[in-house]
């Protein structure tokens, strides 16, 4: 019963509905429960991919998670002409920070929600140097407010920087001040690395990898770092979102050479205590671990697909077959406007997601 009024709540009510207890917080992350809630409140889910097209240019399109189904103009295209760099993605609010190039100078930063076709401009990062990642959260709902973390590298200055450390630039917008702020700079020992991906946004925090293989971590609310070690198990992990919580995904092999990835996720963040879920198997393809947004389905991408795993029933389901190579954004948002009136664009009434 519970479960079937929670199905017909918005994505940020559900979020509050899985503090109830565990079995529901369980339950809201089955997939047969997230279908019902996307068909139920007119949502979509799928993937941007982005890729780079003739003269160099971005190019970006969304598709839909599921096999068949049409995108239903779900685009950046409504964006101001130029090219367009889609830099994070908040993928549980359909909310987007992308660059804006339009000559030689230094591109525009646009926040948007492409379902709605809304956008806002956004002021200019202090710091002029490349950012090497861009971080994106929804903060608030009700009213809508969000975080924007820009990290970009320090070159070693004697009496400046300390050359036994990689240090990081740290800047932070926040949509309530509508500003940049620099931040305590991220300081990293020498012999490690910041990988350069996006970071995995859980129980509000950014989380990224190093190349020692621990987690990176920043809080939004008291926008301070910290680190602490991933599972000593396997080889070539991968932080993912689980859940709610922070995932890791390492690859293993049996005794008979039968690959395999196992799952653990942060139980208590606060202890830093990694509990093992389950093991999911390697088909073999060279894929690689894009989505767990639901407990009991993981998304690959392989060089030549898009395919879900589910873990239950061990059946592949590839929903898109690649013709190029592109980084993939996961994406799940509904047709609900938001807080972004600086530049809107009128359109139709929304489709019907699903």
């Amino acid at each position: 019963m519970i479960q079937e009024i929670i199905s017909r709540l918005p994505a940020s009510d559900v979020g509050k509905s899985r503090l109830l207890n565990k079995e529901t917080n369980e339950r809201s992350y089955e997939s047969w429960f997230l279908n019902l809630n996307l068909h139920r409140t007119n949502s979509i889910s799928g993937y941007f991919a982005q890729y780079y097209g003739e003269g160099y240019k971005y190019k970006n399109r969304f598709i839909h998670e599921r096999r068949g189904f049409e995108n239903n103009k779900v685009s950046i295209d409504f964006l101001p002409p130029g090219n367009v760099k889609i830099e994070a993605c908040d993928a549980s609010n359909g909310i987007m920070l992308c660059a804006l190039e339009t000559g030689p100078s230094a591109p525009e930063f646009i926040v948007c929600k492409p379902t709605t076709k809304q956008y806002q401009i956004i002021p200019d990062p202090i710091m002029q140097n490349l950012a090497v990642s861009f971080g994106l959260a929804v903060i608030q709902s009700n009213p809508f407010r969000y975080k924007i973390l820009r990290l970009s590298p320090m070159k070693y200055v004697p009496r400046i920087n300390n050359r036994n450390h990689r240090t990081f630039a740290c800047e932070v917008f926040d949509s309530g001040s509508f500003s940049w702020k620099r931040i305590k700079n991220l300081r990293i020992p020498r012999n490690d690395g910041l990988a350069l991906t996006e970071p995995v946004e859980a129980a509000g925090f950014f989380h990224w990898l190093s190349w020692e293989e621990k987690v990176i971590r920043f809080c939004l609310q008291t926008e301070s770092w910290s680190f602490f070690q991933t599972p000593k198990f396997g080889i070539s992990p991968k932080l993912v979102r689980y859940e709610g919580k922070l995932g890791v995904i390492r690859s293993w092999f049996k005794d008979t050479g039968e690959k395999f990835y196992r799952l653990w996720v942060l139980e208590r963040s606060c202890e830093k205590l990694w509990v093992e879920v389950k093991d999911v198997k390697n088909m073999g393809i060279g894929e690689n671990v894009l989505w767990t947004q639901c407990n009991d389905v993981v998304t690959f991408s392989a060089c030549d697909r898009l395919f879900s795993y589910d873990t239950n029933t061990e059946k592949v389901n590839i929903f898109h077959v690649k013709k190029v190579n592109y980084v993939c954004f996961p994406f799940c948002s509904d047709y609900e406007k938001v807080d972004l009136d600086q530049n809107v664009k009128e359109e139709d009434d929304a489709p019907n997601a699903i």
